[in-house]
């Protein structure tokens, strides 16, 4: 074995140690092997995971993601709040991550077979689910729904295969790479793009990635030295004005892409070229006897630890708050010339309590269309209930990825996205609109206060978060492939049947949820309810010809039949 693979496995481990994951060796390489490859992206370990669709009936796939403008799509709910232009940039990453010692043409081949029945539009959803599982399904359905909006938007489509291996090296001959490009010329035909790639990790790339580090400070260089001022005990802030070429380069990552997740507390989207960033665009491209901060509102930056070095200020923690369509603006249209002394306000304010860091991305962001979606973090009762589940051990992510990138393991992490589908599933018997429409759950004002009730006893959340991540758990190490393969597309309602089948009865109140033993929920209860699950899935089915997988997931219909057998 090389010192490559030897300090990888090690690597792994300590990944697994910290995450307290107890997945097999194969599923660990590839949480590891996705983590590390997209360590630059804003993405949870709820992303990874749901982007995982091997298992069997997979095509040679073990993994699909669809990005667009590098945001992170988990299912059809989430397009209503992207909008498809000329600028849009849409991005398809299928992955194969095998913990093998080297590259084998055996999957390359499995590709060459699966993308032009997985992409050919005329093959209907009953069509492909003869032949793929539904996790893969699902994905396929939601890549084709952006690939067809970014195309009639006049967006652009990138491609990217990754193949992921614990070889030593890459060392491949001249037959695989003939078959690569067979691969990329085949994805090109049928997507009709030029931008396809196909990227290879061993051990060597997989170590290099996990060694590189996010950097977590930055420096700012002011056109002059910034105006500070204090606020009693409060915190400090700092004015002043910095070049749009020094501006830029702050934005700029190591690949010379925009840091994204400096935005994780701002508006998620670049809006793109409507009326307000042509503006913007048009005043950046043409220099005039009017500075740029003169005719612009400028950026909000909340940040800590500063050090502050004549003009230049190093900051840690960093969230712009308010200015993404500025930011991403001076990103894409200015050329990065030292020549132009034009500069744009920033105020960088550094503050460690978050109640007021919350009061000051909600009103920064306020006077933006912002959905109210992307505001419920900074609402009263997800503050406690991220200081409750604190108490608890667990971690109550408000906003994303806070608690990622403090190291804190993935398994104790619980998004307001997550917790909410599983109040939904759990509590109010709908695990249907859960799965299809979880972002609705937060958007309706109705909802959204039936599930984040203050009167409720903050313990039945995390129960239900627990309960939900136990079931999860089990059903990854079933070893009946073909039940589970059926039921992967109903975890949310096995969950359910969880709690049915340990309280022998239909309706299990917030009370007796907050009251469960866990421990209760065993290898026996899960074995139970999973059987009962695929029984009541092929007896529905069978009554129901015209039905399939993943349209039974999402009706009401099916998941009154399988809850109707407590009455």
């Amino acid at each position: 074995m090389s010192n490559n693979r030897i300090i990888l496995d090690g690597c792994i481990s300590i990944f697994k140690d910290n995450n307290e994951l107890d997945n097999n060796d194969s599923e660990i390489f590839e949480l590891f092997s996705l983590t590390q490859i997209h360590k630059d992206k804003s993405l949870t370990y709820e992303n990874i995971e749901s982007s995982i669709v091997d298992g069997g009936n997979d095509g040679g796939i073990d993994a699909l993601m669809v990005l667009i403008d590098e945001e992170y799509v988990e299912n059809i709910d989430d397009l209503e709040n992207f909008k498809f232009s000329n600028t849009t940039k849409s991005r398809f990453i299928i992955s194969q991550c095998k913990k093998e010692k080297s590259f084998k043409e055996s999957a390359i081949d499995k590709l060459i077979t699966t993308i032009p029945v997985l992409f050919d539009l005329e093959k209907s959803e009953r069509n492909l689910l003869t032949r793929f599982n539904s996790d893969l399904v699902n994905q396929v359905l939601l890549l084709v729904d952006v690939w067809k909006k970014t195309i009639i938007g006049g967006g652009s489509i990138f491609i990217e295969y990754i193949y992921a291996t614990n070889a030593t090296e890459i060392e491949v001959n001249d037959v695989f790479n003939q078959k690569v490009s067979q691969l990329i010329e085949q994805t090109k035909n049928i997507f009709s793009t030029d931008q396809i790639f196909f990227n290879k990790y061993s051990s060597a790339e997989l170590l290099s990635l996990y060694q590189k580090q996010k950097s977590n400070r930055l420096a700012l260089e002011f056109k002059d030295r910034p105006l500070s001022t204090d606020y009693d005990e409060n915190g400090i802030g700092y004015i002043g004005t910095v070049k749009l070429a020094n501006y830029k380069e702050f934005l700029t990552s190591e690949t010379g892409d925009i840091r994204d997740d400096l935005f994780e507390s701002n508006i998620r989207h670049f809006q793109g070229l409507v009326d307000v960033n042509k503006k913007i665009k048009k005043t950046i491209e043409n220099a005039s006897n009017e500075d740029f901060w003169w005719l612009n509102n400028g950026i909000t930056i909340i940040a800590e630890d500063p050090k502050e070095v004549g003009k230049k200020l190093t900051i840690e923690n960093i969230q712009i708050v308010n200015g993404l369509q500025t930011s991403y603006s001076i990103f894409n249209t200015h050329n990065g010339s030292q020549d132009d002394n034009r500069s744009v306000l920033v105020k960088v304010i550094i503050n460690n309590n978050k109640e007021t860091t919350d009061n000051i991305i909600a009103s920064t962001n306020s006077q933006n269309p912002v959905s109210a979606t992307l505001l419920r973090a900074t609402e009263p009762i997800q503050r406690n209930l991220e200081l409750f589940f604190l108490n608890e051990g667990y971690y109550y992510d408000r906003r994303k990825n806070y608690y990622k990138n403090q190291g804190k393991p993935s398994t104790k992490i619980f998004s307001i996205q997550y917790t909410a589908q599983t109040i939904q599933s759990i509590v109010f018997d709908d695990p249907h609109t859960a799965r299809a429409r979880p972002t609705s759950l937060l958007k309706s004002q109705t909802t959204y206060n039936n599930i984040f009730d203050d009167n409720k006893n903050f313990k039945g959340y995390l129960n239900c978060c627990l309960i939900n991540k136990k079931t999860h758990n089990f059903w990854l190490k079933h070893n009946a492939l073909d039940i589970k393969l059926k039921t992967s597309n109903f975890k949310l309602h096995l969950s359910c049947v969880v709690i049915k089948e340990l309280f022998n009865k239909k309706s299990v109140s917030f009370d007796e949820i907050v009251e469960v033993d866990l421990e209760s929920i065993d290898q026996n209860l899960f074995d139970r309810s999973i059987n009962l699950l695929n029984e009541k899935i092929d007896a529905y089915l069978a009554e129901n010809e015209n039905r399939n997988l993943i349209n039974i997931a999402k009706s009401k219909e099916f998941t009154n039949y399988v809850f109707d057998k407590y009455e």
